[in-house]
């Protein structure tokens, strides 16, 4: 049980990131793993506990922090702390190893397809998006037959947000998953690298949105969703210690 709130408190606060409630559930998900740590090891037994109860506390303040605009920041500064601390306690924690639950498989296998479709077209939408706001800047007159601006405006954020989702559910469940194998929810297996650093340049991505213009944007889009397709087609031809045999 401690295990499973601790994961559910790291997910929180990592979602917290984008969604400020997140922090509030991933406090209290931290706290109520700490506590159960605690009625069954004992009151500070292991540095786990600590961290569970400094990152649940940190993640609560940073949430009434981010209500107020001019302390924003402090609020990130004091959500990536309890992040850290967060993922700490998971390394901490006793792990049980051997396969997870045939759900939570389904699960993960099942986000990245939804993400894998979505991106597919989120992408492709947003490219063509960035290269026609280039030519309405520099040739204006061989934008006309190009397809509207708007209408892939329209295509690109609302696949790119579902395949955003999307990623960041299957990258948590991939790392419950990791956790059970390796004992750590963040390995050095190319698979899981290359699918964190696409969702890093995703989020670099929705985190500058407006500012991103032209070639710039459209390069950024393209080299997150290669990032996802070498996790899919190349991660397994490099000695990938991915537990299934699937490309997901």
């Amino acid at each position: 049980m401690t295990l499973a709130l601790a994961f559910l408190g790291v997910v929180g606060v990592a979602f917290g990131v984008l969604l400020p409630a997140g922090l509030s559930w991933g406090g209290a998900f931290l706290l109520l793993g700490a506590l159960f740590h605690a009625l069954a090891e004992g009151p500070f037994a292991g540095p786990a506990q600590v961290a569970l109860v400094l990152g649940g506390l940190l993640a609560l303040r940073g949430k009434t922090l981010w209500d107020r605009p001019r302390l924003r920041p402090l609020g990130r500064y004091l959500a990536f702390l309890a992040l850290l601390l967060g993922l700490f306690a998971l390394r901490s924690l006793p792990h049980p190893g051997g396969d997870l639950p045939l759900l939570l498989t389904l699960f993960h296998a099942g986000a990245f397809l939804v993400a894998y479709l979505a991106l597919s077209v989120g992408v492709g939408a947003g490219a063509m998006c960035a290269l026609q706001d280039l030519r309405l800047r520099l040739a204006p007159e061989r934008a006309v037959a190009a397809a509207p601006l708007w209408s892939l405006r329209r295509l690109e954020r609302g696949y790119l947000r579902v395949g955003y989702v999307a990623a960041t559910l299957g990258l948590a469940s991939g790392m419950a998953w990791a956790f059970g194998y390796f004992g750590s929810p963040l390995s050095p297996d190319p698979k899981e690298v290359s699918v964190v650093l696409g969702w890093l340049l995703l989020t670099l991505y929705f985190l500058l949105d407006e500012r991103l213009r032209g070639l710039l944007r459209a390069g950024l889009l393209l080299e997150a969703y290669a990032l996802f397709l070498f996790a899919l087609l190349g991660a397994p031809f490099l000695g990938s210690r991915h537990p299934s045999g699937l490309g997901f």
